[in-house]
C-alpha cells in the first residue's frame, strides 16, 4: 500500500520586532521562558535565543563620557562618599539622639574621632566651634581648673552626706550639711552637682487613703492654735494625727502625739482599728513621759471622730489639757503632724516591704 508522502510543516516567521517583544517579556518580567514561550505559543529554545541575543545587545559599551561628564560623575561620587561618612559619624559617634550635645561631649568626641574625621567637618556636624574644641584641648592640657577642682571636692562631700542620710536627703538638707561643714556653696550649685552625679532625695507617694472621719462633737471645740505650733517652750503645744500603714495582711493605723517646740514624739499607738482607745493609748503615753504638766497644754488635732467624741472629750478634761481642733479638710491647720507623716514614709515605711502587721509593729517601733 503505498501512501502520499508527508509535507513538512511551514516554518513560521516572526518580524524583528515581535521577538524584540517577547524577549523583553522575560528580561523586563524576570518571569521564566518556559511560561511566557507557553503563554505566546513559541518554542523554548526559540525565545531563549531571543532573550539572548537581546541581552548581548543590552551589554553594548555606552558611549565614552566627555570630559565633563566625568568631572561631574566624580564630584557627585565624591560627594555620596562624604555624605556617607557624615551619616556614619553621626549615627555611632553622637553623645545623645533625643537632645543636642553639650559642647564639652562634642569636644570628647572630636577628640576620639580626630584620627578618622577631619576637625572642620566634625565641628560642623556637631554644631560646635573649632576655635572652641582647640581651647577645650588647651584646657584638658593644663589640668583641671581651680572651679573644676572644688566642684569635684564638693560632688565628693554630697555623696558623702547623702550616704550618710540612707540616700534620703534632696538638695536642700545636703545644702544644709555642707554649710554646717564650713562649705561657702549656693543651693543652684548644690543642685546642680546632685543633677550630674545622679544623685536623688526620696520623694513621698501619692497619698490615696483618707483617715479623718469627721464627727459630731457634743460642744464647739475651737482652734487655739492658729497655725502658731511652736511657742518656744515645751509642753506649749502637742499635736496629734492618724496615719495609714500598709502590710500584706491589711491596714495598720499609728496614732502620735508630739510636742511642736522639741518635735519629739511623746506618745504613740498603733492597731488595726479606727477607735477612740487607739488615741487615748498615745495621749496617755505622752502624759506618762512627761509626768507633771504646766497649767495648760494645748492639745490640737484635725476633726476626726476619734478626737472630737464625748470619751475623749472627757480624757481631755480629766488630764487638765485645751482641746483645739484645726478646721475640716483643712490639713494645713495640722501641718506639723502631717509633716511628720510624711518624713516617715517617704523616708523609712514606704522604702520597705512589710509582710506582716507584726513586722510593721517592730519597724515602727510600737
Amino acid at each position: 500500500m503505498s501512501g502520499k508522502p508527508k509535507q513538512r510543516a511551514k516554518r513560521k516567521s516572526y518580524s524583528p520586532a515581535y521577538r524584540h517583544d517577547a524577549a523583553h517579556l522575560v528580561i523586563d518580567t524576570g518571569r521564566p521562558i518556559a511560561v511566557v514561550a507557553r503563554e505566546i505559543g513559541v518554542g523554548e529554545a526559540v525565545l531563549g535565543r531571543w532573550v539572548a541575543v537581546e541581552q548581548a545587545h543590552d551589554d553594548d559599551p555606552p558611549a565614552a563620557l566627555d570630559v565633563d561628564e566625568r568631572a561631574e560623575l566624580e564630584r557627585l561620587r565624591v560627594e555620596v562618599s562624604e555624605l556617607r561618612m557624615d551619616r556614619e559619624f553621626l549615627k555611632k559617634q553622637r553623645p545623645s539622639r533625643d537632645r543636642e550635645p553639650e559642647p564639652v561631649e562634642a569636644y570628647q568626641v572630636m577628640d576620639t574621632e580626630r584620627a578618622t574625621f577631619e576637625i572642620a567637618r566634625m565641628a560642623r556636624l556637631l554644631d560646635v566651634s573649632r576655635s572652641g574644641y582647640y581651647a577645650w584641648c588647651q584646657r584638658e592640657a593644663a589640668g583641671p581648673s581651680p572651679v573644676q577642682q572644688r566642684r569635684t571636692a564638693l560632688t565628693v562631700k554630697i555623696r558623702h552626706f547623702h550616704l550618710e542620710s540612707d540616700q534620703v536627703y534632696g538638695s536642700p538638707r545636703i545644702l544644709a550639711d555642707l554649710r554646717d561643714d564650713g562649705q561657702i556653696v549656693s543651693a543652684k550649685i548644690v543642685a546642680r552637682l546632685m543633677a550630674r552625679a545622679g544623685i536623688a532625695g526620696i520623694s513621698p507617694r501619692k497619698f490615696t487613703p483618707v483617715t479623718t472621719v469627721p464627727g459630731l462633737s457634743p460642744g464647739h471645740v475651737p482652734d487655739l492654735v492658729q497655725r502658731h505650733f511652736d511657742r518656744g517652750a515645751l509642753n506649749a503645744v502637742w499635736t496629734s494625727d492618724i496615719t495609714y500603714l500598709d502590710t500584706d495582711q491589711g491596714w495598720l493605723y499609728l496614732c502620735a502625739v508630739r510636742d511642736d517646740c522639741s518635735r519629739r514624739v511623746l506618745g504613740w499607738a498603733i492597731e488595726d482599728h479606727l477607735r477612740t482607745d487607739l488615741v487615748e493609748a498615745a495621749l496617755c503615753q505622752a502624759v506618762t513621759l512627761r509626768g507633771q504638766l504646766p497649767e495648760q497644754v494645748i492639745f490640737h488635732a484635725d476633726r476626726g471622730c476619734q478626737y472630737t467624741s464625748a470619751p475623749f472629750g472627757e480624757l481631755i478634761a480629766e488630764l487638765g489639757l485645751a482641746a483645739s481642733v484645726g478646721r475640716t479638710g483643712v490639713c494645713w491647720d495640722n501641718a506639723c503632724a502631717e509633716s511628720f507623716w510624711s518624713t516617715l514614709k517617704a523616708e523609712y515605711y514606704d522604702r520597705h516591704h512589710w509582710p506582716t502587721k507584726a513586722d510593721a509593729k517592730l519597724g515602727v517601733g510600737c
